[in-house]
């Protein structure tokens, strides 16, 4: 008969070091799982049981320290050698003679558990009720790399990594801030996973911060093995909208950036993006490039980014609404009429070709690198000559929706760019139904879908819906010098009243 596992509880930690040790053997699995550490030693009177999981440390720095607790631990016991002492002492002294950071004490078992899955070093001593915390851990971690997706040709080139500490480390480097605040708590019944929450104390709405905090706190679930968008997932309540109610950024100086304007951000262990809330349709658009050249090329790419954005979710339908009202085109417009009448009509065509490229990309991403070049010659030969020459795609159409794919990217936010290819679909639909009329009436649909969404409670569209011109509009159209920046938008102020 196996024999049963006993659930985590929230008891206490027993006084008697034999219970602790068969509690902990039973529940951490210690003789089956390997890298869970168990070792007894005895250190002057103190009989000692150590816990460690096997990855987060350093042997020799393991060992250094328990050399320096064995000796301090010695001379703690030669100074109190006729008199009793309490844990706390001990630690005190502890904290004040080793040569080591952090200790702790605790009483709870689930704190102790949980320290032990974590890394540090968990020390559980016979005739005392609490448990001794060295950290001693060292995540295993990839060196700090360029982001991968807000690449910028100038400017920091360090990104996020899957290490909590160290991508607060890379905000704190840029925010010596004293008002700089980082919360942490543990989500997931099982994973226990660290997140962290950051807010700039004078700057940041009271309110939205404590709405963000219940939010997190009150996520039920497992473990947050998919990271940052389960998050989201969990806080923003996301169900069937497409279009992002948070940001996620692998720069330090775009989170940095968000914090001085009043936002949150929020840090999940295991993730090399942190998530900023609350963010606009507009603030998507913005690229970390437009900061690092001067104003006026800075104005110019984001008015070239909301094009493409724009364009990536209207051209295809626009083309197909123009197809079927082929007499409304002048003559200089003739290049956006499709010339053939293929098998298969304009609205499939427009469908199998962005099901096509999608495949690609998919291809382009999954396929190991040396492969790479090989299938995009196979591409190019199947989608810019066969698929024309056996009629199942007009040139046009190629054409068009080759571009609508490079613009669906011209914007850093890959989480818009999917939204958008989501409403290009919309449009396509109600287009290839309804003609014109239908390409107009989901336009209507989409803005009023957009209109109508909250990100933590504000307006998805502000500073258009409601409308706001100075520190609004202003703010999103141009690219201010750098002296004209730094400000909280408006729709993030503190609210008055407040310290």
């Amino acid at each position: 008969m196996l024999k049963q596992v006993p659930e985590v509880k929230d008891q206490a930690i027993s006084s008697k070091l034999e219970d602790n040790v068969t509690y902990l053997n039973n529940l951490l699995g210690v003789g089956t799982t390997w890298d869970v550490i168990a070792k007894p030693f005895k250190f002057g009177r103190l009989n000692m049981m150590s816990y460690v999981a096997n990855g987060f440390f350093l042997t020799m720095n393991v060992v250094m320290i328990l050399e320096n607790v064995q000796a301090t631990i010695e001379a703690f016991e030669k100074k109190h050698e006729n008199e009793d002492y309490t844990l706390e002492q001990l630690v005190a002294y502890l904290n004040t003679n080793v040569s080591f950071v952090q200790v702790q004490v605790f009483d709870k078992m689930t704190d102790a558990v949980r320290f032990i899955l974590s890394g540090p070093l968990m020390i559980f001593i016979d005739g005392y009720d609490k448990a001794v915390m060295i950290d001693t851990r060292i995540y295993p971690m990839r060196s700090i790399t360029q982001p991968t997706i807000e690449r910028a040709a100038r400017g920091s080139q360090d990104g996020f990594t899957e290490t909590m500490l160290m991508n607060t480390s890379m905000i704190r480097r840029r925010l010596r801030d004293p008002r700089l605040r980082v919360e942490l708590m543990q989500i997931g019944d099982r994973g226990q996973n660290d997140v962290s929450l950051l807010y700039l104390k004078d700057v940041v709405d009271e309110d939205l911060v404590k709405e963000v905090r219940q939010k997190l706190q009150s996520i039920d679930t497992g473990a947050l093995v998919m990271g940052e968008q389960q998050v989201i997932d969990y806080i923003g309540k996301v169900k069937w909208n497409p279009y992002p109610i948070a940001r996620y950024t692998e720069r330090p100086d775009v989170a940095s950036t968000a914090l001085i304007e009043g936002h949150v951000v929020i840090v999940v262990d295991n993730t090399p993006e942190v998530i900023i809330a609350p963010t606009t349709f507009w603030q998507h658009m913005q690229h970390p490039q437009e900061y690092h050249s001067y104003p006026m090329i800075g104005t110019y790419l984001r008015w070239l980014i909301a094009f493409a954005v724009f364009m990536s979710i209207f051209l295809p339908g626009l083309f197909l609404a123009v197809n079927a009202h082929p007499h409304w085109v002048p003559k200089w417009g003739a290049f956006f009429l499709a010339n053939r009448h293929d098998p298969l009509p304009l609205w499939a065509q427009l469908i199998v070709a962005e099901v096509a490229l999608d495949i690609l990309r998919l291809a382009v991403i999954n396929i190991p690198t040396v492969m790479a070049s090989a299938v995009g010659i196979v591409a190019a030969l199947l989608f810019g000559q066969f698929a024309t020459t056996i009629q199942l795609l007009q040139p046009e159409v190629l054409v068009y929706m080759g571009f609508v794919m490079m613009a669906q990217y011209a914007t850093s936010s890959y989480e818009l760019g999917s939204a958008n290819q989501m409403a290009r679909f919309w449009i396509l639909g109600w287009t290839a139904v309804l003609g014109a009329i239908g390409f107009v009436v989901s336009i209507v649909i989409w803005f009023i879908v957009l209109a109508t969404t909250k990100t933590f409670g504000k307006p998805y569209l502000w500073p258009l819906i409601p409308f706001k011109w100075k520190n609004g509009m202003t703010d999103i159209l141009v690219r201010w010098p750098s002296n004209r920046l730094g400000g909280v938008p408006d729709i993030l102020r503190r609210k008055r009243g407040r310290a």
